[in-house]
């Protein structure tokens, strides 16, 4: 098991991605519960996801 910064996912990952998200989703601490040279870009995608759903604040009505 491993801690580390999205970004640092990413990067490593799929690099591309980086300037897609914003600065507090790229901070978010991830756990892996695999080596990180084993996550793939499906993977790296359900990450993502789950960190903006994380990060959404819903508007006020």
């Amino acid at each position: 098991m491993e801690t580390l910064k999205l970004s640092t996912l990413i990067l490593t990952v799929s690099p591309d991605l980086y300037e897609l998200l914003k600065e507090e989703e790229l901070d978010s601490e991830v756990i892996l519960h695999t080596d990180i040279r084993l996550i793939n870009r499906k993977d790296l995608n359900e990450i993502i996801e789950q960190t903006i759903q994380h990060h959404h604040k819903k508007p006020y009505h």
